[in-house]
């Protein structure tokens, strides 16, 4: 025996709806909501590499330099 309210949306947008034509839309409603939350994400991922690349380069070059500059010291000295 059951006891308390049954569960139910305030507004039930389809009320002869199977429980298969429901999910089916919850179904294709998530997969287009992939879509964006998957370009998002390869935005962030590509833009995450590049200013690690920057930053590798930077360093990169900070360090030829300052071996540059140590050299020409040694050859100035």
């Amino acid at each position: 025996m059951r006891y308390g309210r049954r569960f139910s949306l305030p507004i039930d947008p389809w009320p002869q709806a199977s429980l298969g034509e429901r999910m089916s839309v919850g179904l294709v409603l998530t997969f287009l909501l992939l879509v964006p939350i998957c370009a998002a994400s390869a935005v962030m991922i590509v833009s995450a590499t590049i200013g690690a690349y920057i930053a590798w380069s930077y360093d990169l070059g900070a360090s030829v330099r300052i071996a540059i500059e140590r050299l020409i010291g040694r050859m100035a000295g």
